[in-house]
């Protein structure tokens, strides 16, 4: 590209070093700050002379300020840059140059040698794409490799790719870059899939899930959007039957989402637990999650294998990746809180007002104070005692109907409140430690 520009004539300002963008054609100086980067700006005869003087300046600033790469000044009456623009050009690496004879010839001659022609760009794009080979993997030393090669950064998401042949050669190797991403390092296991890469975006550390984000993205994973997740359990103790059960369900619940609801489901197994994830581009708030509860209904139902029983919680809908990390939890806690078949997390906001007020260090210090030494007991006792408390405390202190849920004679919980009363030297005749033990009890349960 140099050896063009040095066929003009240089009146201020260095010689550009490129990559280019392209050239344009400028009828009119206000069309200066909207060029595109890296792009070459030649004037027309009208425009060149409306640059004369102090509005050469002016538009030196707007070519900074877009940070092109030169301005081309044409017409028999261009005339030397004066002392104010030389130095603006030099302070903004702007070339300005002068050139005579046929414009549109002009603008051809550059546009051709910015494009390149298609030997060079297939030459580019070779050595592009053996150097992405060699990079190793991570996206960042991809794009460098790739960039290095091809004599033109990759375009960002957005942005314009060069035009021409060079064009057509960036595209094929921003592409073969983002896959090359998406299989990782070469020392990782090869064919890695969008559910295997779900299912380390869900379990991985969080430092580790957001490293994976690029390679999610790559494969198609909208890890960006709004995510609302079903989780589906079979109802079985731990054991082979389980896995088979989960193996079985996971090879047909995805296909099932999509055919019931649209493209926009992906599904993992995580853990002991099938996990479908549905993603979209904006909140659908409570509709939407009134929708995925009865989504999920539809999906337990076909789903679901004869004679064996499955639950599904549904979390409230989380943005990004650090928000598909939440979800997942929500619809977590919301099978642990409830015993029904389908179970929404928080249709009325109070547990996510719950989990954030437990999330402080006061509040944790506070529930640990007030349980404490049903705490310090061993085994399952602390569990079995808690859920007793909380559920007593949530009918009222009524000990038939919390024995009703709990599947307890009601003598049993009679004395276990006596127990748990004098465990605590608590007086649950005082609604304010009614109220904090009730508090305490939903906001220890899910770290029991």
């Amino acid at each position: 590209m140099a050896h063009v520009l040095e066929d003009l004539q240089r009146l201020a300002g260095p010689v550009p070093a490129g990559p280019f963008s392209g050239v344009r054609l400028v009828e009119d100086l206000r069309e200066v700050a909207r060029l595109p980067a890296g792009s070459i700006a030649v004037l027309t005869a009208a425009a060149s002379r409306e640059a004369g003087s102090y509005r050469l300046d002016v538009a030196l600033r707007d070519a900074a300020a877009a940070r092109a790469a030169a301005l081309v000044l044409t017409g028999p009456d261009v005339a030397e840059a004066g002392r104010s623009a030389a130095t603006l050009a030099e302070r903004s690496g702007i070339g300005v140059y002068a050139a005579g004879g046929d414009l549109a010839a002009l603008v051809v001659g550059l546009e051709r040698a910015v494009a390149g022609d298609a030997s060079d760009a297939l030459a580019r794009t070779v050595t592009a794409v053996r150097a992405i080979l060699r990079a190793g993997g991570t996206p960042e030393r991809i794009a460098e490799a790739a960039t290095g090669a091809l004599g033109v950064p990759l375009p960002e998401e957005g942005a314009d790719a060069p035009g021409g042949h060079l064009g057509t050669a960036v595209e094929v190797v921003a592409r073969f870059a983002e896959l090359a991403a998406a299989a990782g390092p070469a020392d990782e296991p090869a064919g890695r899939s969008r559910a295997q890469l779900l299912t380390e975006l869900l379990v991985a550390p969080e430092k580790q899930a957001q490293e994976l984000a690029p390679r999610a993205r790559a494969l198609g994973l909208p890890v960006d959007d709004w995510h609302v997740v079903l989780r589906l359990e079979p109802v079985m103790e731990e054991g082979p039957q389980r896995y088979a059960l989960l193996d079985a369900v996971a090879a047909r619940a995805v296909r099932a989402a999509r055919e019931i609801v649209g493209p926009e489901w992906n599904g993992a197994l995580a853990g002991d637990a099938l996990v479908v994830v549905r993603s979209l581009p904006r909140d659908q708030g409570r509709a939407g999650l009134r929708e995925a509860a009865r989504d999920a209904a539809r999906l337990l139902e076909r789903v679901r294998p004869a004679g064996a029983e499955l639950r599904c919680g549904v979390s409230t809908a989380h943005r990004g990746l650090l928000g598909l990390r939440t979800s997942a939890a929500e619809a977590r806690t919301a099978l642990r809180r409830s015993p029904a078949p389908l179970a929404v997390y928080d249709l009325a906001g109070l547990d996510r007002m719950l989990e954030e007020w437990y999330a402080s260090d006061a509040a944790h210090q506070a529930v640990r104070e007030l349980l404490q030494p049903i705490l310090d007991l061993k085994g399952d006792r602390p569990a079995h005692l808690i859920g007793i408390l909380r559920a007593y405390l949530d009918h009222h202190g009524s000990p038939a109907r919390a024995a009703e849920e709990l599947h307890m004679h009601r003598n049993a919980v009679s004395r276990n409140i006596r127990r748990i009363e004098a465990l605590l030297h608590a007086d649950l005749d005082d609604p304010q430690q009614r109220l904090a033990l009730q508090l305490a009890c939903r906001a220890a349960r899910p770290a029991l």
